[in-house]
Order: C-alpha cells, then sequence, then structure tokens
C-alpha cells in the first residue's frame, strides 16, 4: 500500500497533471479516469443502463488502453507465461514468489500455483516496477497474411486510374510472403484468377437467383475444391490468391488493362454498382481457404474501394433513379429510408462471417455524396478495419493515408498491422467489468469479474476480439466496483490486461499489462484532491465514447443524451467543487477538474452528437476514430487546439479556442483532428498578397509565414488517417471551418472591439453555459 501510495504522490515533484499522465499512458499505454477510486456506495447497488449510468463518483472508473502502444523497453520472454490455474491472470510483479516451495501466489483470486522457471533467478515478469511483459508464444508460426483488393469500376476514368495507383503502390509495402488477390465490381463482378499465364477472370452477374453468394455457388463458378493442397491448382491459393512475388506482374499487367466499367448510365440515373455481391464473393473466396477441419487459418484484409452507393443485387441502399435521394439523418427518423433495414441486415451478415474468419473490412470511400458506410459500419468498425474518406483518389489526404497504413516498424521489422486480437480483462474481486467501446466485438466469455448490473457497450464478457490491430488501436473499459465489504485486505484494486495477436510474420505473441491502484477510502472532495487522482482528458474521452455510443442506440435522438451530459455534470460540479449554496459567484474547482466542464461544453457541440450539419456516413467516420484512438488524440477531436504565430515572435504560443483569438495580425494553426486549418488574420494576408515576405528587410514576416506550415508537417507526419489540410483568411469563405470550432465569445449582439471577430450564431457560448452550470449546480432544487 506505502508503495503505491508514493506513485501517486511522485507527480507533484515537478510534473504537471497532463505531463504526469501522459508519462504514465507512455510508459504502459493505460490511462485512467480515476487513479484511486473508492468502493461502491450501498445506494448504487441496482442495475443500470450504461449509457444512462451516474456512478456516485459521477465519472465512472475506467481507462483507456492501447495495447500494442510502443514501449521502450519493454521485456520479451520466449515461452508460454504462468498462468493462475484458478482465474487465468498472468504472473506480474505484484505477484508474492517463494522460492523455496517453487510457487507464487495470484494476487487476484490468491491461489498458489507451482513456479515452471527452473532456477532461483527472477524472470522479467516477476521484477518489481515491470508492468508490461511480451511474450513470444511456441506454437506453429499463422500462414501469412491475405490481401483482397476489391477495386470499383462504376466510376470516372480519371478515379480508377486513382485506384490503380493506390493497389500497385500498396504492393511494394504488403509483408513480403502476403497472399494477393483482385476482385472488380460494377454492374457485374470479376474475380481475376493471376495464377494462370495471360488474363482469365471468373464474372458474376451480381444478382443471385438465390438471393446470394453462398460459400458452395462461388466455389462452384470458381472451379475450386475446398481445403485443396497448396500447390495442386484445385483451390484458390495458387489460383485466385497468389503470393505477392507471383501475383505482382500479373496484377501490373491488368492495371495497364483495366477500364470503366463499359454499361452506360443514362441520364438522372445513378451507376449501377454490385458492391453487395462483391462483399459475398470476397468472403467467400476467403472462407475456402479453410482446411479439412474447416477453419480458416490465414488472417487478412478486404480493402474496398468504393466511389458510389451500392445500387443492384445484395446490399442495395438506394435505387437507380436519383429522383430518390440518399437516406439523411431525418429520413430515417421518419421512416423513409426503404432500404436501409434490408442492407444494414446484409451489412451484419457480412461482419458475422468475416469474424468468424478473422478477416477485417477496410473501406476507402470517394464521393461528394454517401457511399453507404453506415450499412456496412458492423463490418468495417467491429472488425477493426480501417476507414479513409476523401474527395478524390488522386487528393494527398488518400495518398498519403494509404501510405501509413502500410508503414513498417523499425522496432518489430514487421508492418504496423497485427491480426487475430483477443483483448482480456483481469480484475480483483472488488471489481466487476461493465463493458468495452471501441474497434471489437465481445467473444460472450463469462467470468465472476463481470458485472450483470451495469452494462456499457460490448458487455457481459471480459474478453473482447477484433481482426486487425495496430500500435495506435485503444480501447474503452469501463468498471463497476462493488460496495463496501468485499476489497480485499490489501486496500489495492488491481487489473490485468492481457492481449494475445499475429504479427505479420506469423508469430504469435502476448502482451500482458498489469495495474495496480489504492483504494481510496472515502469520495469526499477534501480526500480526492489530495492527490493525483482525476485524469480529465481520460474523462473526457471515456464521456464522449459513452455519449456518442448512447446517440447510436437511441438513434440518434438527441435530447436524451443531453440531458445525461447535463445531469452529469451538475453532479460532478456539485460534488467536487467548494461553494456555498445559492452563491453561483462562490463556486471554485480544483485544479484537477477545472478543464472538465470546459470538454463537455465542446462536446455537446461536436460533430458526435450534433448530426445536423454531418450526411450519415460522416457521423458513423466520425464516431468509428473516437471509438478507437488515444486519449490525446480524443481530446483534440472533442476541443481541437490552436496555436497563434505573432508577428516577431519565434514560436507558436498556445491560445483560446475562442473568437477572441483571431486577430488581424496573427497566425492561427487549428487542429480539428479532421482538419488542419492555418488562419490568416486580414492584416497578416494584405501583407503576404503585397509580397512583404520576399523583401530582406521582413525577413522575419516570411518566418511567421512558415512556422505554421512547419508544425503543420509534424502533426501529419504522425496523424492517421491524414486530415484536411485547409489554408484560408480572414473573412474568406473557408475561415468558416475555423469559425465553426471556436468558442461565440463575440456575437453580434454583444460589444466587440474594432479588430475582433464576430461570430453571427444563436450558440450560447462557454461563459454563458460555465455560468448556468454554477447557477444549477449551487441551487439546492438542482438533481
Amino acid at each position: 500500500k506505502a508503495t503505491v501510495s508514493v506513485l501517486y504522490c511522485r507527480g507533484r515533484a515537478g510534473l504537471s497533471m497532463a505531463d504526469y499522465f501522459q508519462t504514465m499512458e507512455d510508459n504502459d499505454g493505460v490511462r485512467w479516469t480515476w487513479h484511486t477510486y473508492p468502493p461502491k456506495p450501498a445506494k448504487d447497488r441496482g442495475a443500470s443502463n450504461g449509457a444512462t449510468y451516474i456512478p456516485d463518483m459521477v465519472v465512472p472508473l475506467a481507462c483507456v488502453i492501447t495495447p500494442l502502444k510502443s514501449h521502450t523497453p519493454t521485456p520479451s520472454i520466449k515461452g508460454a507465461p504462468n498462468k493462475c490455474k484458478q482465474c487465468g491472470a498472468v504472473s506480474n510483479s505484484f505477484c508474492r514468489l517463494d522460492f523455496s516451495g517453487r510457487c507464487w501466489t495470484c494476487p487476484f483470486c490468491r491461489t498458489r500455483n507451482d513456479l515452471s522457471c527452473g532456477s532461483d533467478q527472477i524472470t522479467p515478469d516477476f521484477q518489481q516496477g515491470v508492468c508490461t511483459v511480451e511474450y513470444e508464444l511456441p506454437r506453429v508460426k499463422t500462414p501469412p497474411p491475405v490481401f483482397i483488393y476489391i477495386l470499383d469500376v462504376a466510376t470516372n476514368p480519371g478515379e480508377l486510374e486513382g485506384e490503380k495507383d493506390a493497389l500497385l503502390q500498396s504492393l511494394t509495402r504488403l509483408p513480403p510472403d502476403s497472399l494477393v488477390g483482385l476482385i472488380t465490381v460494377g454492374q457485374h463482378v470479376t474475380v481475376w484468377e493471376t495464377g494462370y499465364d495471360g488474363t482469365r477472370c471468373v464474372v458474376f452477374t451480381g444478382l443471385p437467383k438465390t438471393g446470394s453468394y453462398t460459400q458452395d455457388k462461388v466455389r462452384e463458378y470458381l472451379g475450386v475444391k475446398k481445403g485443396a493442397k497448396v500447390g495442386s491448382g484445385q483451390g484458390v491459393e495458387g489460383k485466385v490468391l497468389l503470393p505477392i512475388s507471383e501475383a505482382e506482374i500479373a496484377l501490373q499487367s491488368i492495371m495497364e488493362d483495366l477500364q470503366p466499367d463499359p454499361w452506360p448510365v443514362p441520364p438522372r440515373e445513378r451507376a449501377q454498382r454490385s458492391t453487395g455481391a462483391a462483399l459475398e464473393v470476397a468472403v467467400a473466396t476467403a472462407e475456402l481457404l479453410a482446411g479439412h477441419d474447416g477453419k480458416v487459418n490465414h488472417n487478412g484484409r478486404l480493402m474496398l474501394f468504393l466511389s458510389g452507393p451500392c445500387t443492384r443485387g445484395p446490399g442495395r441502399m438506394v435505387s437507380l433513379s436519383e429522383e430518390e435521394t440518399l437516406r439523411s439523418h431525418a429520413d430515417i427518423k421518419d421512416g423513409l429510408a426503404p432500404h436501409m433495414a434490408k442492407a444494414t441486415e446484409f451489412g451484419k451478415g457480412i461482419a458475422t462471417r468475416l469474424k468468424a474468419i478473422g478477416f477485417c473490412l477496410d473501406l476507402f470511400m470517394i464521393s461528394l455524396d454517401q457511399v453507404g458506410l453506415l450499412e456496412l459500419s458492423e463490418a468495417v468498425t467491429y472488425t477493426g478495419g480501417y476507414i479513409l474518406s476523401s474527395d478524390t483518389f488522386h487528393s494527398p489526404v488518400f495518398k498519403n493515408s494509404m501510405q501509413k497504413m502500410f508503414q513498417r516498424l523499425e522496432d518489430r521489422g514487421v508492418n504496423n498491422m497485427f491480426f487475430d486480437a483477443v483483448l482480456e480483462v483481469q480484475t480483483s474481486s472488488e471489481t466487476k467489468i461493465a463493458g468495452c467501446i471501441g474497434p471489437c466485438r465481445g467473444l460472450e466469455k463469462s467470468s465472476p469479474n463481470v458485472s450483470t448490473k451495469v452494462e456499457v457497450g460490448e458487455a457481459r464478457t471480459c474478453a473482447w476480439s477484433t481482426a486487425t490491430i495496430d500500435q495506435n488501436t485503444s480501447f474503452c473499459v469501463v468498471f463497476d466496483p462493488e460496495e463496501e465489504g468485499q476489497s480485499p485486505s490489501s486496500g489495492n484494486r488491481l487489473a490485468q490486461f492481457i492481449t494475445s495477436f499475429v504479427d505479420c510474420n506469423g508469430v504469435r505473441r502476448l502482451r500482458v499489462t498489469t495495474t495496480c491502484q489504492q483504494i481510496a477510502q472515502s469520495s469526499h472532495k477534501s480526500v480526492m484532491n489530495a492527490v493525483y487522482a482525476f485524469d480529465q482528458m481520460t474523462a473526457a474521452s471515456v464521456i464522449g465514447r459513452m455519449a456518442a455510443k448512447y446517440m447510436e442506440q437511441s438513434g440518434n435522438t438527441l435530447p436524451p443524451t443531453l440531458r445525461w451530459v447535463d445531469r452529469l455534470l451538475i453532479r460532478f460540479v456539485q460534488k467536487f467543487a467548494n461553494y456555498n449554496p445559492g452563491d453561483p459567484d462562490s463556486l471554485q474547482l480544483d485544479q484537477q477538474y477545472s478543464l472538465f466542464p470546459q470538454f463537455m461544453y465542446h462536446l455537446r457541440r461536436s460533430e458526435f452528437l450534433q448530426v445536423f450539419n454531418s450526411s450519415v456516413d460522416e457521423t458513423v467516420f466520425f464516431r468509428s476514430c473516437l471509438f478507437r484512438e488515444t486519449v490525446p488524440q480524443c481530446v483534440v477531436m472533442l476541443q481541437p487546439s490552436l496555436m497563434a504565430y505573432e508577428y516577431g515572435t519565434n514560436e507558436a504560443q498556445p491560445v483560446l479556442l475562442d473568437s477572441k483569438s483571431i486577430k488581424y495580425d496573427n497566425i492561427l494553426l487549428c487542429d480539428t483532428y479532421f482538419d488542419i486549418i492555418i488562419h490568416h488574420g486580414r492584416t497578416i494576408a494584405e501583407w503576404r498578397d503585397m509580397k512583404y515576405h520576399e523583401q530582406p528587410e521582413y525577413e522575419s514576416f516570411g518566418q511567421q509565414l512558415k512556422a505554421p506550415h512547419t508544425d503543420m508537417a509534424k502533426i501529419l507526419e504522425r496523424r492517421f488517417p491524414v486530415p484536411k489540410i485547409t489554408i484560408c483568411d480572414q473573412y474568406g469563405s473557408q475561415a468558416r471551418y475555423l469559425l465553426y470550432k471556436t468558442n461565440p465569445s463575440d456575437t453580434s449582439s454583444s460589444s466587440v472591439g474594432s479588430e475582433t471577430q464576430v461570430i453571427h450564431t444563436d450558440d450560447a457560448n462557454l461563459q454563458t453555459f460555465m455560468n448556468k452550470l454554477k447557477k444549477l449546480a449551487c441551487s439546492q432544487e438542482s438533481n
């Protein structure tokens, strides 16, 4: 207990709170909402829906874990780990070792287990201070990964060239022994057999007579046998799927001759596109890799390039006639999306089949309209697939994102993509698991540490699976502490995160992170303020995910979600602020809580809740990024960062995300995660247009113009997907992207200065919001 207490007090010596929590994340890839948490009081015993769950501490005990976050260094052990025979937890530095009895005691269930090591030397997993260990498991290597490209040819020649360039460039970045296949989709679906000399393909009509292309039908059409030996020429491997070294020349030849879909598109009609049929054929092709035991041992990705919606066959989401518009949020709410239910059910079926074989679906979409991401959302997000959205396949956003997707990790010597991942969580007896929010599906694995009272996201399980994962993929795990009297005598709360995955070389690995927290004796603010107990950035990330998930579950109905966020925020201020009842001016929040209300203000205005200004596909894309990103990136999504560059200064200065920060004589760099905006004040824009920066006496002005571009390049280097870049001037049309994100402190009805940016809006600004919050929190009647 004393060791844990020192851990919490260490940050006060020299690190700020933000740096302290960031250091903990860098060390072990875990960030908690609370670093000490009391037991649940008796009044919280009842069952509760996770979406509307507000515990006694207001913000639930939760963590955002990035299982494969790069640690330097991470102890590595070859061989299987020591596992508790009772609960399955892996040996760790919190175990009690008994060399004389050749055993170790599990800190989770107090079970004594035999010690497998043959000497008295302490292995890295038992060493004090080591929280993360990686094991290389002694198993047969997994077969090479499979990459099946699905290209949309029902598009214009220019965009088809962009698809072909992306495919050919990605081939050079794939793992060297990968299997590669190609399917093209337009009115018909074409499977290219690259295992033959010359060009040979199998064409599917896109309108299956039985309603869908089953595995048996695809096997019959392709003329292959399920479970055929490699090299026999009778299976999909060697006929449709070839090693990249053998398929590259054939694919290059196909790309040279590939033309847009020849079927004419009548006026006022959409192109005929059999996207659903292509997905069925691609999934069936992957399923045909199964051996005689019926199990697909390969892992892989289906990479779907789309430039429009599915208009034909299975999964159709809209008719051919352009008189029928694509579904909007209002259409869905009013029941005016006739194809949505059936198309969504089709997408769920694809997701189920992909999960069974361990494949993911990536969706690369370019369109000024929608392509049907909502209907395919489960197949993409719950398998861990990527979503790239752009205006064109030729844009730098798309090209740079494709390059980053296949980047190589120098420390591991493999691509930054790992397959067949399973995250399992073990907790000590006083803590239950309420659920997980992230790019994963629950495995329905029962355990005594699974909560039956609170459900959040993928609940009623202690293990979740995803087909693919990378070093930045994060999961939000929410916990439900038990009531008084069930905590162990140690007074500490333990949690262990066990992540199993396969790298691109086919090696199965196990990464284990074990954390320990001191259980607070009381939830009173005087106790919680004494230490670095609350991480407000992580709390904002968790509440943001929970609110976005609630929006999904409620059919994007905004009022209930806003009421939940408002009620949570009022209770939070009431519990942790110092104030005199009935006196809002007396209210004060401790430093570790002071930013949380500001985060909630921006969450209420964000595109994760406010869907009015976004298409259905855009909303799905925004939320999918929120569900899988790390805490710092999630905070940028909720409250963008804003840097100012003043004339005569060498470094950027962080400024408030406020309209008052927009001045005539400064340059602003705004990072919203999805967009990077460089905004020039009116005076700066005039000087630039007069080319002052090209004159030697105004060299410093030239440096001011270059500085935001240099900082932007640093952001682009580490961001995936690559954000859209907007460079604008004050009062220009594209300046609206910045005004939309800033706090409208100066409006047309307020008193403004001569150089203050006025924002015409009916939204309440942050000051009005905080005044109302103080009034409600100090009111005796607020609940």
